[in-house]
């Protein structure tokens, strides 16, 4: 399969996004346009390396690579773990002559360009995103690391070099983590890009990981998402925060669960909360609403909260959510898909009757609404 490539055009800072199999050669032109030197520190963790850490070795030329292996999951994606990767770039002599490279999921990309970024104030970066999730939903304009009161709290907005998307990485993914990356492509071109019913016919050559229909998924949501960021960087003027749909409740369930929650996992009941919310308060009509829950259930992700989670809890994180107004929780919010909007403050009475509906209910509640049926 042969490269496809799209450029995000932010002036003197556009990158290029290469798609395709077989990409790992790409690396070294890559490296050469950017100029890059000697030294390369790569970010990712012990699976991924042992997965594909030589193909990227001898894709590099004569350019030395030192690793940085950090652990595995949400959980790490803090300060201690960026703290860590300073030493390490400083061992490595890492300077804006050199490169960091984060080849893993969304915890990588997202640590990784948080280094790049604050290390001597700003050094080159690339992505090699490895997982559905990532390389779906890439940071494309920005970064996060979490924080202990609230997940992506501390961040800033920095642009890759260019992104090598190699669709072969996605032949070793497990299947739990495959679904968690088909959460961020309804998402994109359900919810922000409107094409749900297209999305809803394609879903089980997604689910089959045919390559064809993937790539032409992967690159859509990523042009949605390049054409908010393009429009507004850094959120000035309030565009940007439609790419913040369905997370209002998403960020409070990892946050709530230790991060033990998969962000796709919670991203399936986050926009189920947000479209039934729409729905509730007269903006998008119910059967709508419902149609975009069973495209989230036809791709194998919940729609309900788990029976074991506090709803005082998740209203609790709901209230430090960056959309929050002086502790009031904002949700964006649908008229129809394509067209999101950040809604006025709600009242918590409002959105505890929404959680309390999407809690999962227990095998013996289930038990007695049949027997009253």
């Amino acid at each position: 399969m042969p490269a496809q490539v799209i450029t995000a055009d932010f002036g003197p800072r556009s990158y290029n996004l290469y798609y395709g199999s077989g990409l790992f050669g790409l690396l070294c032109e890559v490296l050469e346009d950017a100029k890059i030197g000697p030294n390369i520190l790569v970010v990712t963790n012990r699976a991924v390396k042992n997965l594909y850490g030589e193909r990227l070795v001898q894709s590099v030329g004569a350019r030395r690579v030192r690793w940085a292996v950090i652990p595995a999951g949400e959980r790490h994606k803090n300060l201690q773990t960026v703290a860590r990767l300073y030493t390490s770039c400083a061992r490595a002599k890492i300077d804006r002559q050199s490169a960091i490279i984060g080849l893993g999921g969304g915890v990588v990309q997202d640590i990784a360009n948080f280094v790049a970024a604050t290390f001597r104030r700003g050094v080159p970066f690339i992505q090699i995103p490895t997982t559905l999730l990532a390389q779906v939903d890439i940071g494309i304009g920005g970064c996060a690391v979490d924080h202990p009161l609230g997940k992506s709290l501390v961040g800033t907005f920095y642009q890759p070099r260019a992104v090598i998307t190699d669709l072969d990485c996605l032949e070793t993914l497990p299947d739990a983590e495959f679904v968690n990356g088909i959460a961020e492509i309804i998402n994109k071109v359900a919810g922000l890009g409107g094409r749900l019913e297209q999305l809803n016919e394609d879903m089980p050559n997604i689910l089959a990981r045919d390559k064809t229909t993937l790539l032409e998924y992967i690159i859509e949501s990523n042009r949605i998402k390049i054409a908010i960021i393009q429009k507004d960087e850094t959120g000035v003027s309030g565009e940007r925060l439609a790419l913040d749909w369905g997370h209002t409740l998403t960020y409070a369930l990892e946050k709530v669960t230790g991060y033990r929650m998969a962000h796709g996992t919670a991203l399936g009941i986050g926009m189920t909360a947000a479209v039934m919310l729409s729905a509730s308060l007269g903006y998008l009509p119910r059967q709508k609403a419902e149609l975009l829950k069973q495209t989230v259930q036809l791709a194998g992700l919940p729609t309900s909260i788990p029976q074991n989670i506090d709803l005082g809890s998740l209203l609790a994180a709901m209230r430090l959510d960056s959309k929050a107004k002086e502790g009031k929780i904002r949700f964006v919010l649908f008229k129809e898909f394509g067209k999101p909007f950040l809604c006025d403050p709600i009242p918590e009475r409002k959105i505890k009757d929404l959680l309390t509906e999407l809690k999962a209910p227990t095998p013996k509640q289930r038990g007695k609404r049949a027997r009253r049926l």
